[in-house]
This record gives structure tokens, C-alpha cells and sequence, in this order.
């Protein structure tokens, strides 16, 4: 699961890069196309999970915009305290508002808002590098835990919303670290080795590409060496396509 320790991380070193980027620089996403509608957008996000921590209930993620007299980086950083203050005082076991109109527990929190930091952490350096690396700060463990996290909470929701299957299995493995995970033709993640059994397609690169290709922010085709893809390329190429993070 993330860790507090990761999104302090993560939040430092988002808030240390918020302060020394101009807000208007572009970065490489087309829903918050400048630096400063990134920061706004993380902000606005951890206010609205702090707000359902405290009280475990839904709330409207509208009411927590950064108003328009508020300076940017003291209001970020504000909020960013108050989430891990929420994080801190709520019970990981206690029942709360997750994510898709669903009740589970407060820890699921810790873990997503950790790693909507360091996603948007590397958002964010793409105003300086075309394309950064996948956050250091964060742990080989809560690295992991992005791609454990995807087929946990994104693909159930994507399968109840009626994403096409793949025409094979596919197999995520880390070139750098002893992890790797098989996806189901129908979107089913499990972690573990793959004995006994020849997948259609498998992906090998290090954790933290792998981890930014189910972000949908690393293009397998687009660099040669950086990802091995090996066996049906259709396999590959559907992952790729199918919108699971709608």
C-alpha cells in the first residue's frame, strides 16, 4: 500500500518544483495543459480528500477550487498539510467514501493520494524535461503499488463500464525489480511470477516505465531499448488504446 512516507515525499519535492516553475510553462497534459492548472488541480484534489477523511462521507470536489485571490503555492501547500494531518488522525480501518460513489475504508486514501502526488509530481517536471523519469522519491515499494493499485480500483470500474477485451494476456515484468503481474484477457491483474504458462505478450522495463505506461504517460513505440516488448503485438497495442483511467 503507499505509504505516508511517499506522499511527504512526493508533496515536498511537488511543492519545492511548484515554486520554481512558472505557472503559465506548458507540460505534457492536455486536461491541465500549464504548471499552474497542475498545481491547482493536485490542491483542489487534496482538499477534497481531506474533506472526506474527516468526515468519511461524499463531498463535491467543486467546493475545494483555489479561489481566485489566493496565492498559489501557500494555498497548495496549506492543503497538502491538511491532508496528511487527515490522514494521520483518521483510523486506516474506519469506514469512508472511496472512490466511484463506493464505501470502504480510510486507508484507501494513504494510497491514492500518495500516488496522485507523485503522478502529477512528474506532470509537473515536464515543464523543465520533455520526459522526466518516474519520481526517485518515491519508494521501489509504492512504485509497485501504482500498477497494484490499477488493477485493484481502475480496471474493476473499467470492466463495469464495459471496456472490449484484449485479444491475449499480457505480462508486465520489471527489468530492475523482482515484480511482475499478468493481465487477463478480460482485465484482471494479478501480481506474482508467471510459471507454467506462455503468455500472448510480454512487456519488460524498468518499474518506474512500467508504472508511467499504465499512467499513459510512456509510449512503448516511441524509443527503441526502452521497452522489450516481446510475442503478439496486437496484445500490446490494445492495452495501449483502451481507456481505462475514463
Amino acid at each position: 500500500m503507499g505509504s505516508l512516507a511517499d506522499l511527504r515525499a512526493a508533496v515536498e519535492a511537488f511543492t519545492a518544483t511548484a515554486a520554481e516553475t512558472d505557472p503559465e510553462a506548458p507540460v505534457r497534459s492536455e486536461t491541465w495543459p500549464t504548471a499552474g492548472r497542475i498545481i491547482d488541480h493536485l490542491g483542489n484534489i487534496q482538499r477534497w480528500a481531506a474533506e472526506v477523511l474527516r468526515t468519511g462521507a461524499p463531498a463535491d470536489r467543486a467546493a475545494f477550487r483555489r479561489p481566485a485571490d489566493a496565492e498559489r503555492i501557500p494555498w497548495f501547500t496549506a492543503g497538502a498539510a491538511g491532508l496528511i494531518e487527515a490522514i494521520e488522525r483518521t483510523d486506516p480501518d474506519r469506514p469512508c467514501a472511496v472512490l466511484f460513489g463506493e464505501l470502504g475504508r480510510a486507508g484507501f486514501w494513504r494510497r491514492r493520494m500518495s500516488h496522485e502526488a507523485a503522478k502529477h509530481l512528474w506532470d509537473l517536471r515536464t515543464a523543465r524535461d520533455e520526459d522526466p523519469p518516474f519520481p526517485p522519491e518515491v519508494s521501489g515499494g509504492g512504485t509497485a503499488d501504482v500498477i497494484d493499485e490499477f488493477g485493484d480500483v481502475f480496471m474493476p470500474q473499467a470492466r463495469r463500464r464495459g471496456i472490449r477485451g484484449l485479444p491475449g494476456d499480457l505480462v508486465l515484468a520489471a527489468a530492475d525489480a523482482p515484480a511482475e503481474w499478468r493481465l487477463s484477457p478480460d482485465w484482471v491483474l494479478e501480481r506474482g511470477p508467471v510459471v507454467g504458462h506462455a503468455p500472448a505478450a510480454t512487456v519488460r522495463a524498468s518499474l518506474g516505465d512500467l508504472v508511467l505506461l499504465v499512467w499513459e504517460r510512456a509510449d512503448p513505440y516511441a524509443r527503441a531499448g526502452r521497452f522489450d516488448l516481446r510475442g503478439d503485438d496486437s496484445v500490446m497495442r490494445a492495452f495501449v488504446e483502451t481507456p481505462v483511467h475514463l
